[in-house]
């Protein structure tokens, strides 16, 4: 699967979820008694989803993840492969060694089963002088047990030459018969061209056993921590359910969120209406500047301010609180009122000392209190 299939296909299941949230965004036309249909919608969406959009995305995964391993990393890697003894052993070396990025093909032996024991340990011994014989690339014979021997070839022997000289002894004797015989070989590559160097040894007629070295260590990392089929099919069916809450509560989030925010900004005395005495608010001037900022003399604060209660604006209409002005309350008020005047001149001073004077006298004379005058009532 190619870059453009995979985008393709994750933007279609994107689609998908768009889709499940923007239906359960519809809930306040629908009802909010429909939430059990709106997550079934989401649950069915998401699994469809998952088991044909997403799978073939992670089936590919391990192919994706080794084009970039082995573009990012050096070292070689080893493949462990059988070689097929019915045609040329050492011809078909001779092609893989020769593909680009294997650097050598190693090989120790032909492996070989019978159909049945050797009747003796000298029969045994004589058969394996005559395959000794047969070529001198062999180096030994080994006893595998189970009827299975191992036929260890020279360094740089022909493989080909050790396995016509088996047929012919097999040929000749007739009281054992060969089951089958098998070849192994270790073929060193490159790492960063491993995978195109697999590709070339399986077209030769070679069969791969295994692969070791740090691509494979890495991709099996990234195979272990990917998931299979039926975990995507249940994650994404999941994720669609989880989609589908999200488009039905958002609304609820919001405004939630917008409450909350609101209630951080505004303070306690914010929250609390001032309330005015009628009437008594003045026009604050147009010009008055930004920076100083002069409290409200003609507001009271009825939740704060204890004086409200002894105001004279509470009673605004009433005598209730009157009191007659006394001798000593004027005296105290004009004394007052000449300690808050500036300093003038010495003639000033004196001239308003003789006015204050004269007011004295006026008000220590004793006032006459004059008779009511009383309208005499008619006589019938």
């Amino acid at each position: 699967m190619d870059a453009l299939t995979i985008i393709i296909m994750l933007i279609l299941f994107i689609i998908a979820m768009i889709f499940v949230f923007s239906t359960a965004l519809l809930t306040p036309y629908l009802g909010k008694k429909n939430l059990i249909s709106i997550l079934l919608l989401g649950l069915i969406v998401g699994a469809v989803g998952g088991a044909f959009l997403l799978s073939p995305i992670v089936e590919d995964i391990p192919d994706f993840s080794r084009t970039i391993i082995e573009e990012n990393i050096e070292g070689t890697d080893e493949i462990s492969m059988g070689l097929s003894t019915n045609r040329n052993v050492t011809q078909l070396i001779e092609n893989i060694s020769s593909i680009s990025g294997v650097q050598k093909v190693t090989y120790q032996g032909i492996e070989i089963r019978t159909d049945e024991p050797f009747e003796s340990p000298v029969q045994q011994e004589s058969f394996f002088s005559k395959i000794k014989a047969s070529s001198s690339s062999i180096e030994d014979i080994e006893d595998q047990g189970n009827n299975s021997y191992f036929i260890k070839i020279k360094e740089n022997g022909d493989p080909q030459e050790v396995l016509t000289g088996i047929y012919d002894v097999f040929g000749s004797v007739t009281y054992v018969h060969l089951r089958y015989t098998a070849m192994d070989a270790n073929a060193t590559v490159s790492a960063n061209n491993v995978t195109k160097i697999m590709n070339a040894i399986q077209d030769s007629g070679a069969i791969i056993h295994s692969v070791s070295g740090p691509t494979e260590d890495q991709v099996n990392i990234v195979n272990k921590y990917t998931p299979n089929q039926t975990d995507i099919v249940i994650i994404s069916a999941v994720l669609g359910v989880i989609v589908a809450l999200a488009g039905f509560f958002i609304d609820s989030i919001f405004s939630f969120r917008k409450r909350r925010k609101k209630e951080k900004k505004e303070s306690t005395k914010d929250q609390i209406k001032r309330k005015t005495v009628p009437k008594t608010q003045r026009s604050m001037p147009k010009t008055r500047s930004k920076t100083k900022k002069t409290p409200k003399r003609d507001s009271i604060d009825i939740f704060n301010d204890e004086s409200f209660e002894n105001s004279s604006k509470q009673n605004i209409g009433s005598n209730r609180n009157f009191k007659q002005l006394t001798k000593d309350d004027n005296l105290t008020k004009k004394s007052s009122q000449n300690d808050e005047e500036p300093k003038k001149g010495r003639l000033s001073r004196f001239r308003s000392d003789k006015k204050q004077d004269k007011k004295e006298e006026k008000q220590s004379q004793p006032q006459q209190r004059r008779a009511p005058k009383i309208r005499p009532k008619k006589r019938d």
